[in-house]
């Protein structure tokens, strides 16, 4: 059978599990593959500036610049270094996330300080960032978790009243919108991811968007070990042989390859972000209201949602995991919170009653782009029938 003969990989889970992820790639992401493997330049080139063009043209973006990374990760490191952070500086975050945004601080020398967060969207406590700042303070890198858009106009003010960055930790919310706008498209850096179960993919990836055009050329060579005009030429699938090595710079570039998955997927962006609204919409209708569970939100009309979090109330999260292990049904749980790795153990950080009580309540709950009606029932009864 032709390769791009093959049905697509289901969208859904098979008829005995329910996985929490499921990458949705289907025939139009291997036509872009095979196309991308048919031009012969597999490294950094023109799909990666296709790739960048549609990301700019899908935010909405004016004057705001896109460079594409090998991951997200790469992305963060990056833009704190074009930011000007380094040794001495101390960026304030959330304990609540994945510790990527903590490592991408201290690999610039800078330390990082953990705040607490919200009870209502478990995005950043804007007041217990404030007491955090001190001469050293450089930065803000608020989260919006899940999708969900955190408080961030009151980020804002406060970094201003400092003179602070603010680099948005958007990873889980490509699309989603503040006050009518895609995240990304205002403010000041931003953020995103393209890993495997992001809400599209390219395998693995990532981008800084930025309205800084003095800042574009310095991120154009951090990700690409510091070579003075290697981007340019690559764009058109070619290279510089007389270039010089101007500044440091780190192999985080975004490939051809990678980049044409990256395409294929965006291409479908409203329809996978549509059906995940709609799959976490029902889910909310059918839990709220459930005695000892918590939603996040009902209408996530203004959301991109990544990942859908309900909070289990009453020490019975343990025994709801089990209760849908024994029907098929797979759960996560975002996050280990940063400050009880023992990596961060000794990182400066504010009393943090919120997470405390959070990281033992989320439970992440199964969501896939043109997710099976099946899946999607098998994951209510489960949930309910646990609750009654």
């Amino acid at each position: 059978m032709n390769v791009l003969d093959r049905p697509p990989v289901p969208p859904a889970s098979s008829d005995t599990r329910v996985p929490v992820f499921v990458p949705y790639v289907g025939v139009d992401t291997l036509k872009h593959l095979t196309d991308a493997f048919d031009v012969g330049w597999l490294g950094m080139g023109a799909t990666t500036k296709e790739f960048e063009e549609r990301i700019a043209a899908y935010l909405g973006l004016r004057d705001r610049y896109v460079v594409a990374t090998n991951t997200g990760t790469s992305a963060l490191h990056i833009a704190l270094l074009a930011a000007g952070i380094g040794p001495g500086d101390e960026v304030i975050t959330p304990s609540f996330n994945y510790c990527a945004d903590h490592q991408a601080v201290r690999a610039t020398g800078a330390e990082v300080v953990m705040c607490d967060i919200r009870d209502d969207d478990l995005g950043i406590d804007v007041a217990s960032a404030a007491s955090l700042i001190t001469p050293r303070t450089k930065a803000i890198i608020p989260l919006h978790f899940s999708g969900i858009p955190c408080r961030i106009d009151e980020v804002y003010a406060l970094a201003a009243q400092h003179g602070l960055r603010v680099i948005e930790d958007a990873c889980h919310g490509f699309g989603s919108t503040v006050n009518g706008a895609k995240i990304g498209s205002g403010g000041d850096v931003h953020c995103f991811s393209f890993d495997p179960v992001k809400i599209i993919t390219s395998i693995d990836g990532g981008c800084v968007v930025t309205p800084h055009r003095e800042e574009v050329e310095r991120l154009h060579r951090l990700r690409l070990l510091g070579v003075d005009k290697d981007t340019t030429l690559r764009y058109q699938n070619k290279r510089a042989w007389d270039y010089d090595v101007v500044s440091e710079g780190f192999r985080y570039h975004l490939t051809n390859i990678m980049a044409s998955v990256g395409v294929s997927q965006i291409k479908r962006v409203d329809e996978f972000i549509a059906s995940r609204r709609a799959v976490c919409e029902r889910y909310s209708a059918a839990f709220d209201g459930l005695d000892g569970a918590r939603v996040l939100r009902r209408s996530y009309a203004d959301v991109s949602p990544f990942i859908y979090s309900l909070r289990v109330l009453n020490g019975k999260r343990e025994a709801l995991i089990e209760h849908l292990a024994a029907r098929g049904v797979d759960v996560g749980i975002h996050f280990v919170p940063v400050h009880k790795h023992t990596w961060f153990a000794d990182a400066p950080r504010s009393p943090m009653p919120v997470t405390e009580r959070v990281v033992d309540e989320v439970v992440t709950l199964p969501l896939h782009s043109l997710m099976a009606e099946r899946s999607i029932q098998r994951v209510i009864d489960g949930v309910t029938s646990f609750f009654a």
